[in-house]
């Protein structure tokens, strides 16, 4: 089948990776891909991965972020152009967060989109959606995470049409920290805590801690992002402690492994969110089989065993430590493996497929 895909794309975004480890299980299932995509992103602003958009890539739409929040995106003027996608003539066409796209202007050519194949709604917003224009567009299939989310859209989406499709993970895949760290140039005589991402100035409040923690066990601290912000806490650390090394990059999935694999953990500290929360970046990471250090809160609320958990600050020594430790995170590592090999994108392709066929049948 010809499968489209609207949604951000080489991105340092959740719905990105999303899309991008759908797209994969499709392809590697023998489906041709189409990818509709986002040129820019309000209000945060969009931040590309060091890569090259695909020959199969359009950049077609602008996102609002919080499209979920509002009642009418009309008043943004969000950038949509249809033709690509009334050109391509899709058998599927997959929606990643549909509030984030300019629904106002969508709303003119989705019933044309909908007669030509089959619609699919991904469902990765964390509220209930409040925008009118989304309401008015009826997809054969809607798709959540898990059963979070059925609760939290329980009362509106049509049951007969509402499908459970776990968030995927990147294939298991792993590496040699001494090739990795030559490669990077890193030191190999000591350990190494990575933390990467958007959120890097949400690390400040625990660095008390980890710096605590390196007078003891001699470690590097490194630190990677492109955002802006990030950017400047990372640059600011550098200059506050002599452990930390920051490198401004945002690598696609094979740069991004490269250095997890040069690692001996990663701490993904993430304040909790007020919505249902998603960790992209475990679903993501957790195939370099390095183990992930996260708070005990809502975006990892779903993972047991998988990840080392900590309760609060307090308990963020002891669990750096543990994770620091190769034969106490044997177990964690092996539960990890499993459930990557339970989510493979091509494994929740076929679950797609499978909803596909159910629907248009």
């Amino acid at each position: 089948m010809r499968i489209g895909i609207v949604s951000p794309w080489n991105d340092c975004c959740g719905i990105a990776v999303h899309a991008m480890l759908l797209a994969r299980g499709l392809m590697e299932e023998g489906h041709d891909i189409v990818v509709f995509a986002s040129r820019r992103e309000r209000a945060v602003g969009r931040i590309p991965l060091d890569v090259q958009d695909e020959p199969f890539v359009y950049r077609n739409w602008d996102m609002y972020a919080y499209g979920d929040r509002i009642e009418d995106d009309a008043p943004l003027d969000l950038y949509f152009d249809p033709e690509p996608m009334l050109e391509e003539d899709c058998d599927v066409l997959i929606f990643e967060k549909p509030c984030t796209m300019p629904l106002s202007k969508m709303l003119g050519v989705f019933e044309d989109l909908r007669e030509e194949g089959t619609t699919i709604a991904i469902m990765h917003e964390g509220h209930n959606p409040v925008n009118k224009n989304f309401f008015k567009m009826r997809f054969h299939a809607y798709c959540l995470f898990d059963e979070r989310f059925l609760r939290l859209y329980g009362d509106w989406l049509p049951e007969d049409r509402t499908f459970i499709i776990p968030f995927p993970c990147y294939p298991v895949r792993d590496g040699d920290v001494g090739e990795a760290r030559r490669i990077l140039d890193l030191p190999e005589d000591k350990k190494v805590l990575l933390a990467f991402g958007r959120r890097l100035g949400e690390l400040e409040e625990v660095m008390p801690v980890i710096s605590s923690l390196e007078r003891e066990m001699g470690f590097l601290l490194l630190l990677m992002s492109r955002h802006g912000e990030s950017v400047r806490v990372g640059l600011d650390l550098t200059r506050k402690y002599d452990f930390v090394r920051f490198v401004e990059a945002a690598p696609g999935v094979e740069g991004l492994y490269q250095v997890i694999h040069a690692s001996d953990a990663v701490l993904l500290h993430r304040r909790p969110a007020r919505y249902v929360a998603v960790s992209t970046t475990v679903h993501l990471c957790l195939g370099a089989m390095r183990p992930l250090v996260c708070p005990d809160n809502d975006f990892f609320e779903t993972f047991d065993g998988e990840i080392i958990k900590y309760k609060g600050i307090e308990e963020l020594k002891e669990k750096i430590k543990l994770a620091m430790d190769e034969e106490a995170v044997r177990d964690v590592l092996g539960k990890a493996r499993e459930f990557v090999e339970k989510r493979t994108p091509r494994k929740i392709a076929r679950l797609l497929i499978e909803v596909v066929e159910e629907v248009s049948g």
